[in-house]
């Protein structure tokens, strides 16, 4: 039993320590190594713990391989560690990681307030919202934040996701919105963004009765999320996108954009084989069946580069499997030849979705997220 556990213990360090583009392997097989990779990722100092407890009370190969296991999850932890002191660093935060980082994966939700379930637009609950903020003490002209939760914009919901850094924000005094949109493939494209924009001219509405400035507010937003955070932050004006409110001003103060997808056509063949695949799962679950060049272009947000955008963080991991960190890369470098302001991390580890538990490097993206977004406001 205790040869088993060693060795899963060293096959989820492995697939946490070693990166697989999504270029390399054919769709399923991505997601299948995904989930043992992000894991590696998120719980390495967890499971290098529970690895060395093995190796102490185990003999023989067991012994043998629950060292080995510790070793590799060690280093995966000392590589988490060094990108979210690299994170901070790429926007001068000045700090040092403490040592205990990591070793407590879930966010608590103590000092905590949540106001579930209010809605923003007629939509059910697919157009609700959370509201997340300190119960420790009132709040007045804070900061807030929208968080846009992934899901390949056919899944996930508020709740979920991104929890280290609203209750992060919400300690420090931030008002957080946490919300749902319209999803595929019963809607489609711009339904999406559609309700993400609504989600923004609501806030400013009404975040004020819950101690919010409507002055001072940001999106964030992980893979699909990513992608609406980047295109509701550059094409927030396009009447196209907004049925009904057209004239309502919907832009934000800045923005940050995770592991996100930026290019709904590929333009440059980031996915090698698995072009095909892409395009035809855009258009099979989130695309209208009659959708043109254009409506391709708006749901693109390096198609949407501007000079007056709000400033961007876009952060990116170079082992993330399900979107190649490259397509944000020629994305920040499209916004800035465009004139606009945008700040550019990308992680040497960093799995899809790395923020949602507690490693060492969610840490240091949780501080780092919060100094860029407060020296910008």
């Amino acid at each position: 039993m205790l040869a088993g556990l060693a060795t899963l213990f060293l096959a989820l360090g492995a697939a946490g320590l070693f990166g697989v583009k999504p270029r390399w392997l054919p769709p399923g097989m991505l997601l299948i190594y995904w989930l043992p990779s992000w894991l590696g990722q998120s719980l390495a100092a967890q499971i290098m713990v529970a690895s060395a407890i093995i190796a102490g009370l185990g003999e023989g190969t067991a012994q043998v391989i629950a060292v080995l296991a510790t070793v590799v999850l060690f280093v995966v932890h000392l590589r988490n560690r060094r990108d979210g002191q690299a994170v901070m660093a790429a926007v001068k935060l000045e700090e040092r990681l403490p040592v205990t980082a990591g070793f407590c994966p879930f966010s608590s939700r103590h000092g905590i307030k949540r106001i579930q379930g209010v809605a923003y637009a007629q939509g059910g609950e697919r157009n609700t919202l959370d509201i997340i903020t300190s119960s420790d003490a009132p709040t007045e002209d804070a900061r807030v934040l929208i968080h846009i939760p992934g899901g390949a914009w056919v899944t996930g919901k508020r709740n979920q996701q991104a929890r280290p850094l609203i209750h992060h924000l919400a300690r420090n005094g931030w008002v957080c919105v946490d919300i749902n949109y319209r999803l595929g493939p019963r809607n489609r494209f711009p339904a999406m963004l559609t309700d993400v924009l609504r989600a923004i001219a609501w806030v400013k509405t009404h975040i004020a009765v819950y101690g919010g400035d409507p002055g001072r507010i940001v999106l964030t937003g992980g893979s699909a999320g990513g992608h609406l955070t980047a295109l509701a932050a550059l094409a927030h004006d396009r009447d196209e996108a907004k049925p009904g409110f057209e004239g309502v001003d919907c832009a934000v103060r800045a923005a940050v954009a995770l592991y996100g997808r930026y290019d709904f056509i590929d333009r440059n063949r980031l996915w090698g084989r698995n072009h095909d695949k892409l395009i035809q799962f855009a258009a099979e679950k989130i695309m209208p069946r009659d959708a043109g060049p254009q409506l391709w272009d708006l749901a693109s947000p390096i198609a949407q580069v501007r000079g007056d955008g709000p400033p961007l963080l876009v952060i990116h991991g170079r082992h993330d499997t399900l979107l190649p960190s490259e397509e944000a890369d020629l994305f920040a470098d499209a916004q800035r030849a465009a004139g606009g302001k945008v700040d550019g991390v990308t992680l040497s580890g960093g799995q899809h979705a790395y923020d949602m538990l507690e490693s060492a490097m969610t840490v240091g993206h949780m501080r780092a997220v919060r100094h860029w977004l407060e020296s910008r406001m």
